[in-house]
C-alpha cells in the first residue's frame, strides 16, 4: 500500500491569508473542464514556495539498496537479462551501479509510486536501465557516463505518470489527437527531471531525446544524428530489444535492426549484438499459419500507389513540407528491394519460400517490420502534418490509411 505523507505540504503554500478556495467553485477535474477568467484569477493567487512532489514522503520509498535488490531478483527470474548482464563482462555491475545511485527525494517518491501503482512501467524501466547499462559497458563508456545512462534509463519514461492510464492501456486504439499526449511525455520527463539535484544534464538530454532517430523520424523535435545526445542513442536501441523481450519476439530482433540500421546508432546496435550473440537463423522455427501472401500485397499496393498519390500532394502543399515523406517513402521502397522483395513479382518470391522453411520465416518477419515501419510513417505524418489546413491534411489521409492497413 502506498501511503503519503502531506503534513509538509501545508508550509510549501504561501499566502496563508488568501481567502479560501471552496472546491463546490470550481467544475469537476473532468479532462477539457473549463473555468472562468475569475477563478483562474483566484487560482493563480495560491502559489506553491516549492514544488509539491518536494514534500511528499511515502512509507517504504525506492532507494539505491531497493533497486539493487530488485535488479538481483529480475536477473534470478529472467534467463535472457542474466545472459545480458553476464556477457557485459561484468556481471554485478549493473546491481553495483544501481546501488551506487544517489536519488534525490522527489524522484525516490516518483519512483515509488510508479512501483507500488504503475508496477509494469517500474518494470520496464528496470529492464531498460539493465540494457542500457550493459551496452554502455560493452562500448567501455567511462563510469560517468555509465551511471548517467542507468539514471537516465531508469527514469526516461517518468513522464508517463502525466499521461492518462487510458491512453496506454493494452488494446486501446489511439487516436491521432490522443498520440500527441503520448508523444510529449520526454518532455515532460525532463521537466520532472531538470530542477532536481544530482541529475546530471547529460542523463536529462538523453532523457529528452530518447525517441529521436537518425533520420529524423523520430519525436518529440525530430532530431537527426549529430543532434541527438549520444547516451539517448544507447536507449533507442535498449527500447527495441525491452519491447521484444516483453512481448517473446527475440526472434524479431536481428531483422528489426537491419531494416532500420538509419534509425539507430550503428556502435550501439553492434554492442548490442555482441551481448545477444544475435543469430538470425538461430530461432527460426517451424512457420506458423500467417500468410505472408497478404502482407506482401499489401506492401506493393502500398508503393505502387505512391507515385500518383506524390504527384496529387505536390500539387497541394508546398515542396517544403513534403520533404520528410518523400525521404520515407524512397527509405520505405529501398528497403523492400534491399530485403529481395519486388513488388512487381510477388508470386516468384512465395515459390521460393513455400519451398524452403527458413526463407519463408525469414521473409515473415522481414514482413513484419515492414508493417510496424509503415504504421510509424503514419504516426510521423499525423504528427508532422497536424498544423497543415483542412484541404491540406486531407490529401496525406489516403496514405495514412493505406500505411494503416499494412
Amino acid at each position: 500500500m502506498l501511503l503519503l505523507h502531506f503534513r509538509a505540504a501545508h508550509a510549501a503554500i504561501a499566502g496563508a491569508r488568501l481567502p479560501p478556495i471552496r472546491l463546490s467553485e470550481f467544475p469537476g477535474p473532468a479532462l477539457g473542464a473549463r473555468i472562468n477568467r475569475s477563478q483562474c484569477d483566484r487560482l493563480n493567487l495560491h502559489k506553491l514556495r516549492v514544488p509539491l512532489d518536494q514534500v511528499l514522503s511515502t512509507e517504504n520509498p525506492v532507494n539505491a539498496a531497493q533497486l539493487a535488490n530488485e535488479a538481483s531478483k529480475m536477473l534470478a527470474a529472467d534467463t535472457a537479462m542474466a545472459r545480458v548482464a553476464q556477457r557485459t563482462g561484468d556481471p554485478l555491475g549493473f546491481r553495483q551501479g544501481l546501488a551506487a545511485l544517489a536519488l534525490p527525494r522527489p524522484l525516490a517518491f516518483r519512483l515509488t509510486v510508479m512501483r507500488e501503482k504503475r508496477s509494469g512501467l517500474f518494470h520496464h524501466s528496470m529492464n531498460m536501465a539493465l540494457i542500457t547499462y550493459s551496452i554502455a559497458s560493452r562500448l567501455g563508456l567511462s563510469n560517468r557516463d555509465k551511471q548517467d545512462s542507468l539514471l537516465a534509463a531508469l527514469c526516461h519514461d517518468i513522464g508517463e505518470m502525466h499521461t492518462d492510464p487510458a491512453l496506454l492501456a493494452p488494446g486501446h486504439q489511439v487516436t491521432p489527437g490522443q498520440r500527441r499526449f503520448i508523444h510529449v511525455h520526454p518532455i515532460t520527463s525532463y521537466v520532472v527531471l531538470r530542477d532536481l539535484p544530482g541529475v546530471s544534464s547529460h542523463a536529462m538530454r538523453a532523457v529528452l531525446h530518447h525517441h529521436e532517430r537518425l533520420d529524423g523520424s523520430g519525436y518529440p523535435y525530430g532530431l537527426r544524428a549529430g543532434q541527438i545526445h549520444p547516451l539517448a542513442s544507447l536507449l533507442c536501441v535498449a527500447e527495441v530489444m525491452e519491447a521484444l523481450v516483453r512481448r517473446s519476439e527475440m526472434q524479431r530482433l536481428d531483422v528489426l535492426l537491419r531494416l532500420n540500421q538509419r534509425r539507430f546508432d550503428p556502435a550501439a546496435v553492434g554492442a548490442l549484438r555482441e551481448l545477444l550473440h544475435a543469430d538470425p537463423n538461430a530461432s527460426q522455427d517451424t512457420p506458423s499459419d500467417h500468410d505472408a501472401t497478404m502482407q506482401l500485397t499489401r506492401v506493393a499496393e502500398v508503393l505502387g500507389s505512391w507515385p500518383t498519390l506524390c504527384g496529387r500532394l505536390d500539387a497541394q502543399i508546398a515542396p517544403p513540407e513534403l520533404a520528410f515523406l518523400k525521404e520515407r517513402m524512397a527509405m520505405l521502397r529501398s528497403l523492400v528491394l534491399q530485403s529481395g522483395i519486388n513488388p512487381d513479382d510477388l508470386e516468384a518470391l512465395l515459390e521460393i519460400a513455400r519451398e524452403d522453411s527458413i526463407v519463408l520465416n525469414e521473409l515473415r518477419a522481414t514482413l513484419d517490420e515492414l508493417d510496424w515501419l509503415m504504421a510509424d510513417i503514419a504516426n510521423e505524418i499525423e504528427r508532422r502534418t497536424a498544423a497543415l489546413d483542412v484541404q491540406s491534411r486531407s490529401a496525406v489521409e489516403e496514405l495514412v490509411v493505406l500505411l494503416r492497413a499494412a
